[in-house]
């Protein structure tokens, strides 16, 4: 059977990987492969344009293992951004300020000795977890932030994030359903951005 993806997922997860990058499973990516095949989507591909598929009706899925988003999540019909929520155990933290000083995105200050989180800024990379030298910083919640809509082209955005961090098992939920809208509503010459625009990121949120 012919290509009917494109999925690209980050390679700067592992032990000689990116010093931003969480961990990402090796076979990640073929269970993406998996989910979209066993949607139907190659079979709805190849009964409306025949054997040869060309790039621009394939879906892309990007996976990066951090918010720097190397692989180009942002442009994608499903970006996939590995999260870690941190959590500071208050009682241990000794207010070095080594997560102050390291966070990319200035989310963490200190007050009244201790150090807290400015939600509103952190983008849930985790990079706190590995620099805090008391250990006392930890993931309160590990996966994905999931995207959906990003496109080039002649008009061209950023993919639409959906609210939370989801686990690998539910990104695969994810695009199961993301595949299942994009049939039903499927008009030739139009990304999967111009569908949920139309129909809603709702009907994508999980119950």
């Amino acid at each position: 059977m012919d290509k009917i993806s494109i999925i690209n997922v980050c390679r700067g997860s592992g032990t000689d990987g990116c010093r931003f990058a969480l961990f990402v499973d090796d076979d990640f990516a073929g269970l993406i492969e998996e989910t979209i095949n066993a949607s139907g989507w190659p079979e709805f591909l190849h009964g409306g344009f025949g054997e040869q598929i060309n790039r621009h009706k394939m879906v892309s899925v990007s996976a990066a293992a951090c918010p720097n988003g190397c692989s180009r999540p942002h442009i994608a019909d499903i970006g996939l951004i590995r999260a870690c929520v941190p959590v500071i155990d208050h009682d241990g933290c000794i207010g070095c300020e080594e997560c102050v000083r390291a966070c990319p995105d200035e989310a963490m200050k200190i007050v009244d000795g201790k150090v807290v989180i400015t939600r509103e800024k952190c983008l849930v990379c985790g990079y706190c977890t590995n620099v805090c030298p008391t250990e006392v910083i930890s993931c309160s919640r590990s996966g994905w932030r999931f995207l959906v809509g990003g496109r080039l082209g002649r008009h061209p955005r950023l993919a639409s994030e959906l609210p939370g961090v989801y686990t690998s098992e539910e990104v695969l939920d994810l695009i199961s359903r993301c595949m299942k809208i994009w049939m039903e509503n499927y008009v030739d010459g139009k990304r999967f951005g111009w569908v949920m625009e139309r129909v809603g990121h709702d009907k994508l949120l999980l119950e």
